[in-house]
């Protein structure tokens, strides 16, 4: 049986080309997450699975004074990524590291994870939600784009989703929006929301409060 570092190690020579066809409005949850970071530019920003680095790649084009960390448990995917970044390197950090139990440090004004956190079973997104909120600064945000179980099976003759290959059955642990919610309040965020949605694929935020009380 593949690891999630395995399956990804292969997968990265064809990603960028193959989640765009399995996520028609991938670049829609981009936008929509800088459109999140633009409320209050940050200076720090931590993205949890960060792939071939295209989502750092738009936060640093779009926010010139960031400074950036990316991490994944993936090495194929980490040197994809250091390619992407390359002319950056004063302003990116990128470390091997398995986001079911991070290693962060300091606080940051944003923490980002596009498409990485429903590989992790469900208590596992609870203690993740719950260590973000504490390298949060107050008044940050973590974005969360993936994608989600619907919350009837109604939905699915909707959504006509294809059957799940043999990685998602074994490695991709969906849980529902209000799920999701539910979690990043009891972690302590203090305002969370769904902010984009299609189909299973949303984008997801959670504030930190300004001053804790």
């Amino acid at each position: 049986m593949k690891t999630v570092g395995q399956h990804f190690d292969e997968w990265a020579p064809s990603y960028d080309a193959q989640i765009r066809e399995m996520v028609p409005r991938y670049e829609e949850i981009h936008d929509t997450l800088l459109s999140i970071l633009g409320l209050r530019p940050p200076a720090r920003v931590l993205d949890l699975g960060v792939g071939t680095g295209y989502t750092l790649l738009r936060v640093l084009e779009a926010f010139d004074g960031a400074s950036v960390i990316g991490l994944d448990v993936s090495d194929e995917m980490l040197d994809r990524a250091r390619q992407r970044l390359s002319g950056y390197e004063d302003r990116v950090t990128l470390a091997h590291s398995d986001i079911a139990e991070p290693e962060i440090s300091g606080s940051h004004d944003a923490i980002v994870s596009v498409l990485a956190v429903h590989h992790l079973y469900p208590d596992q997104k609870r203690h993740l939600f719950g260590r973000l909120w504490e390298h949060v600064a107050p008044g940050g945000v973590f974005v969360l784009a993936d994608y989600f179980r619907p919350a009837s099976r109604r939905l699915l003759e909707l959504y006509r989703l294809p059957e799940p290959d043999a990685h998602e059955a074994e490695h991709d642990h969906p849980d529902t929006t209000a799920e999701h919610l539910a979690w990043l309040t009891a972690a302590g965020f203090s305002a969370v929301d769904v902010v984009w949605k299609y189909e299973d694929v949303g984008v997801l935020v959670a504030w930190r409060a300004d001053r804790e009380r």
